[in-house]
């Protein structure tokens, strides 16, 4: 990393980076890859955060006018804050419309530990900025946060959506599926820790989507 960060070539052909290992990078590590990453015209990116602050100078780096698919997992309660912050002033510095078509935004955990107000603020700001053929979210959100981020989201590309509850009711599912119906793109919807009913499948089979388990 430190040879490839010192080169002078400003057009690497790198398209892709999975950074998945534990531990700390390191500053130095850190430094060199983000240089590399910020002149690198990479699509697609899968980073686990891990309990390692510094990977998110990374995600402040990337060139988002090539960038097509963003999966990013964290341990809850750690880093949601810097990673939103870092993700939202990114997109916000471009002029164009960037267009994803995965993004994924992952926590390891099961455990409750809820998204705060800043947080929602950020992660909305984010949907709302790129158009995201598919969107794939594990966070715990209470209902109301997630019927706000269907309002803010751009969802006018979106065909597939992933979204974890915490135990959601079927009337709860259908509050989510009535807050979707902008979505006309839609032909996927999947959630987890719920249990659909027939109704509700048949429902959205007639608007062209199929509901299933996530």
């Amino acid at each position: 990393m430190e040879a490839l960060a010192k080169t002078k070539n400003n057009g690497f052909v790198f398209q892709n980076l999975w950074l998945t290992r534990g531990g700390q990078l390191g500053d130095s590590f850190v430094n060199n890859i983000s240089s590399v990453v910020s002149r690198s015209e990479l699509s697609e990116i899968v980073i686990q955060m891990r309990q390692d602050e510094g990977r998110v100078r990374i995600l402040e780096s990337i060139q988002w006018k090539h960038l097509r698919v963003l999966e990013i997992c964290l341990k809850p309660g750690t880093f949601e804050t810097s990673v939103m912050r870092a993700l939202v002033d990114g997109v916000k510095k471009m002029s164009e419309k960037i267009e994803l078509e995965k993004f994924l935004f992952w926590s390891e955990s099961d455990d409750d530990h809820g998204l705060t107000p800043p947080q929602e603020d950020l992660l909305q700001a984010f949907v709302a900025s790129p158009s995201i053929e598919d969107l794939r979210l594990k966070l715990d959100v209470t209902l109301e946060q997630m019927l706000s981020l269907f309002v803010s989201a751009d969802f006018s590309r979106l065909k597939q959506l992933q979204l974890w509850t915490n135990r959601f009711d079927s009337v709860k599912v259908d509050a989510i599926l009535d807050g979707l119906q902008h979505a006309t793109k839609l032909n996927t919807l999947g959630v987890s820790g719920v249990v659909i009913t027939e109704e509700q499948k048949s429902r959205m089979k007639a608007k062209g989507v199929v509901l299933q388990q996530w």
